[in-house]
């Protein structure tokens, strides 16, 4: 009888059979001007014990696409986090690389090839690399997004902040110059994102008023 093999993670009963050479103590890693603070439990382990504390800090940049903010680095991944500001919008758009992303509370609105998907609290979205999508924000609690995709080429925290400067620089030109539109009141009235809005939420016009 062949037996199937399912998972490539061992198992063992000797507690030190791949035990490092030196065994660190568990500390706490301070936040920096561009991380969050997280506990080294052990070897390559690390935990933010609630993202939420990660959300509040001078590590976080607001862009007109929302505001961006790095949680954790592994080997081939990072993981960050988005959070949307009630009047938030931001046409379908191509990412090079893909993401999954978890939304961890509040709601919005995920937009795809002219299609529209209410994403809620606990809700799970992947999307593959150079696939348009787009974001918008129609209700009146901001939402927060959890992002893990690969590094590529923002392998450390101090790129990624460096990145996250020139997209708030980019993005505050690109709206006073009037080339992309990122927020619901910018729209024409009969712009398809706001007729699915007003659709979701019956109170969306106090949305609308909202300036930025």
């Amino acid at each position: 009888m062949s037996l199937m093999v399912v998972s490539a993670c061992t198992h063992t009963s000797e507690p030190h059979a791949a035990a490092p050479a030196q065994i660190l103590p568990k500390t706490t890693v301070p936040a920096t001007a561009v991380s969050p603070s997280y506990i080294q439990l052990a070897t390559k382990i690390e935990v933010i014990p609630n993202i939420e504390d990660a959300v509040k800090g001078e590590w976080t940049i607001a862009t007109h696409e929302g505001t961006f903010g790095p949680l954790l680095y592994a080997e081939e991944t990072r993981s960050f986090f988005i959070e949307l500001q009630p009047g938030m919008y931001l046409e379908e758009h191509p990412h090079d690389l893909g993401s999954i992303i978890y939304t961890v509370r509040g709601k919005w609105v995920l937009a795809s090839e002219g299609k529209r998907q209410i994403m809620q609290t606990g809700t799970l979205l992947r999307f593959g690399d150079n696939v348009p999508t787009g974001w918008e924000a129609p209700f009146s609690e901001p939402a927060l997004l959890l992002v893990v995709k690969l590094k590529g080429e923002n392998t450390s925290y101090d790129i990624f902040n460096r990145g996250l400067k020139s997209m708030h620089a980019s993005t505050d030109k690109d709206r006073k110059e009037g080339k992309i539109q990122f927020y619901y009141n910018e729209l024409k009235p009969d712009h398809p994102a706001i007729a699915f809005a007003r659709s979701v939420n019956p109170n969306f016009d106090d949305v609308l008023k909202i300036k930025y």
